[in-house]
């Protein structure tokens, strides 16, 4: 008998140690706070290479931080040997100040990168990239920023900081008639640049496009009948702040040997024009385009209409 007495008094000792262990986990466990992510924007605005300046608003808009309103955020990270991914929506309140919800689960010291931009869609994979598509009609044109940002949580304390790049191509559009017409009246009711690639991939990792292959066709003026003069080139946006975007990419003339039904990546500017003097011609008429579009860069494009330019077809010249 008194061994087993003995014997119950050890396990009971035992037991209430054990409860007593478990009691103490419980609590030192503590619930982990989210962390809500602050935000700095700032911006590399569109260079000219003429004369580098900040250009404020476009033809849809060029966007800077200050009209900036709300942009998308994904990030990545990794856990384990899977890439985690995830989507927020950054935004501004009226006092400037941007918040964007809450830092991802990822551990305190797990690196996370972030991508910044306001348009297209991200394609999540070691190198992420977007997908961008430019809208052919110019009020619906959004122009494209981007930035990245990366690092922990603890390292961060939710800090981000972002500095914007404009990732397409700014262009604005004058037109006047070449002096070797000055005998001649022209009238343009309708100007296009055709044959343009409209969607690209932009990769963060190097900041670079692959242009796609659906080519498109935007409009530069379409209205009553627009005469040119020889003197002054006239402005075919609304006004000299407004700009059309494109995929920054290299555009070939078309060649003016084939029909323009065989154009194929060729570009060139269609104008659907009067022209009255020596010789007269009403139609369709046709300009090779050559260009090369750099990310982030303002250009004037000025459409010096003459004689050695314009063609009806493959060979054939308006004006001799």
């Amino acid at each position: 008998m008194r061994l087993i007495k003995v014997f119950f008094y050890v396990m009971a000792a035992v037991s209430l140690s054990a409860c007593s262990n478990d009691d103490n986990d419980i609590i030192e466990n503590t619930v982990e706070q989210p962390l809500p992510l602050t935000i700095t924007v700032n911006e590399n605005p569109l260079q000219d290479p003429n004369t580098p300046r900040q250009v404020s608003s476009t033809r849809t808009a060029v966007t800077t931080t200050s009209s900036l309103t709300s942009f998308t955020l994904d990030y990545q990270y990794t856990r384990g040997d899977e890439l985690q991914s995830g989507h927020l929506d950054a935004r501004k309140d009226g006092s400037g100040n941007w918040s964007a919800g809450n830092w991802p689960d990822a551990g305190g010291d797990t690196e996370v990168n972030w991508y910044a931009h306001t348009g297209g869609t991200i394609v999540n994979q070691t190198a992420p990239y977007l997908n961008f598509t430019v809208e052919e009609l110019s009020t619906q044109q959004k122009d494209l920023l981007v930035a990245t940002a990366a690092g922990t949580k603890n390292a961060t304390g939710g800090n981000l900081s972002f500095t914007f790049d404009h990732a397409c191509t700014a262009l604005r559009f004058y037109v006047k008639k070449a002096t070797n017409l000055k005998d001649y009246t022209l009238t343009v009711t309708d100007i296009k640049i055709c044959n343009i690639v409209r969607d690209g991939k932009y990769y963060f990792s190097t900041a670079a496009w692959t242009p796609g292959t659906t080519r498109s066709e935007y409009t530069l003026y379409t209205g009553s009948g627009m005469s040119l003069g020889t003197e002054d080139y006239i402005l075919l946006n609304a006004n000299k702040d407004d700009f059309l975007f494109m995929i920054p990419q290299t555009l070939t003339p078309w060649d003016t040997s084939t029909a323009i039904a065989s154009a194929g990546t060729q570009s060139y500017i269609q104008l659907e024009c009067t022209i009255s003097g020596a010789t007269s011609f009403s139609g369709t008429a046709y300009i090779p385009f050559a260009a090369t579009l750099a990310a982030g860069m303002q250009h004037d494009v000025k459409i010096n209409i003459g004689k050695n330019s314009l063609y009806s077809g493959p060979d054939k010249k308006i004006i001799n």
